[in-house]
């Protein structure tokens, strides 16, 4: 009994083994996030970890994670900051909504389309960075793409985007989210990106 406990084979063991590398990444991500503008170029490698390394069971994750993050700076950076750029002003007009009309009562209708839009942009930041770690784009390709992907599936992007704003609304009420948040939020999505992907690698 007592062997077949510490067999490394065992459920418990895989799932100690799952929860390390969910923490694992989620830390990485975090650390390579610290200057903002590579918030983008991190997600791209934590997918890319997630489905090489934790789906299909490869080895070598944190040299395929910084493998991925130095291949794909350049392009990662640019799009973070245009899709930052659009979320901070939508932010930015719900908050100056949230003050405007008599006695300061938000104006509900255009405080809701502001919401919605930025739910939308959630939903295409959750396909893009798996794409640029996937395939082969340059800036406007890569995000013509994900808008493509992202307007195709609508529900499994209407999915991410919720679990990304559960993610993010975690983080902004207590730091310790951290630890897992960002790897257990990507290795979620990869079941509802991994189907779409592999329609686009086998077309036939």
């Amino acid at each position: 009994m007592t062997r077949r406990f510490f067999n490394p084979e065992t459920g418990i063991w895989r799932f100690f083994g799952w929860v390390g590398q969910i923490v694992s990444l989620s830390l990485l991500w975090t650390l390579c996030s610290i200057p903002i503008i590579t918030m983008g170029t991190a997600s791209t490698a934590l997918y890319d970890a997630v489905a090489h390394n934790m789906r299909r069971k490869e080895s070598d994750m944190f040299r395929r994670f910084f493998d991925t993050f130095r291949r794909e700076l350049k392009t990662g950076c640019l799009s973070t900051l245009l899709w930052g750029t659009v979320a901070g002003l939508l932010v930015l007009l719900y908050r100056t909504l949230a003050g405007a009309g008599p006695d300061g009562q938000i104006v509900i209708g255009w405080s809701v389309v502001f919401l919605l839009l930025l739910y939308f942009v959630l939903g295409i930041l959750s396909w893009l960075f798996p794409i640029l770690s996937r395939f082969t784009f340059g800036f406007g390709a890569l995000n013509r793409t994900a808008l493509r992907i992202a307007f195709g599936n609508i529900l499994r992007s209407a999915l991410m985007a919720l679990m990304l704003g559960l993610g993010i609304a975690a983080f902004s009420q207590n730091y310790f989210f951290v630890l897992f948040v960002p790897g257990l939020t990507s290795w979620l999505s990869s079941f509802l990106i991994e189907p779409v992907f592999e329609k686009y690698s086998n077309p036939d």
